[in-house]
């Protein structure tokens, strides 16, 4: 049997799947729990050039030390679909982890193609009611893998999804939970080893986009008018200068077009 070990002081994580498969989602959430778990971070996201299909991916860069921007390399992938294996084949090298359903990646490819740690996701994510606990799952697997604590998962969980009832809670903490018990299965078998020091002076650093960072540009150099159509990525630039109009006196317009933003 093959063993996986990731003993490094950088660490890039990619998940990618087809658009709608919630990448974004697992972004959002495992960002705040490594920040919540004193780990530095960087991610990046890519954009497919097209309204619906193709690969999405997004990178989660994890450090022992302050990064600031992407890496090609991959160390751990979660690939969601077959084609998510072709999308970022060039990033991939025999150091690389994968960890999937083998039963759906492998099929394009041959069993002797990839090396990939085989988890049951849409059985167990059947067996909480369905496919949309996939994402929530894999949070757990890799939240276990670098040793988050089980309560810090929960409490964010319950923040997160609080709105949606308990039961929603209930549901999303419990597919953290299967996914966290596979991680530690896989950790106590050594198949995925990783060593990462914390630091607990990054739980009170705040989490800021890109978006939002070149609003507060815009602000600091006295822009006090914007006209803009939201589309992905600009759009939080537009939100986050709207929320903030009144306070810092600028007047944000949404054009009904790009040809109206433009003019």
């Amino acid at each position: 049997m093959t063993v996986f070990t990731a003993k490094k002081d950088d660490i890039s994580i990619v998940l990618c799947g087809a658009a709608g498969q919630g990448i974004q989602t697992v972004e959002q959430l495992l960002t705040h729990l490594f920040k919540l778990s004193g780990y530095n971070l960087f991610s990046t996201k890519e954009y497919m050039s097209r309204v619906r299909g193709g690969s999405n991916s997004t990178e989660l860069r994890v450090s022992s030390h302050k990064v600031s921007a992407h890496v090609d390399k991959i160390d751990l992938l979660f690939p969601l679909s077959r084609e998510a294996l072709k999308h970022v084949e060039k990033r991939i090298s025999p150091e690389t982890i994968i960890i999937g359903e083998k039963e759906k990646l492998a099929a394009d490819y041959g069993d002797n193609t990839y090396d990939i740690i085989d988890i049951p996701l849409s059985e167990i994510a059947n067996d909480l009611g369905g496919a949309i606990y996939s994402n929530i799952i894999i949070v757990g697997v890799i939240v276990s893998l670098f040793e988050i604590d089980r309560l810090v998962i929960a409490d964010y969980l319950k923040k997160r999804f609080g709105k949606k009832g308990e039961k929603v809670v209930e549901k999303n903490i419990e597919a953290a939970d299967r996914g966290f018990e596979i991680g530690s299965e896989l950790v106590s078998s050594e198949k995925v080893i990783i060593s990462l020091s914390k630091d607990s002076t990054v739980e009170d650093e705040i989490i800021i986009n890109a978006g939002e960072a070149v609003a507060l540009g815009a602000i600091a150099g006295g822009c006090n008018f914007v006209s803009s159509y939201p589309m992905t990525p600009s759009t939080s630039v537009l939100t986050f200068l709207a929320q903030h109009s009144k306070e810092f006196n600028i007047i944000v317009e949404q054009a009904e077009d790009e040809i109206a933003a433009i003019n």
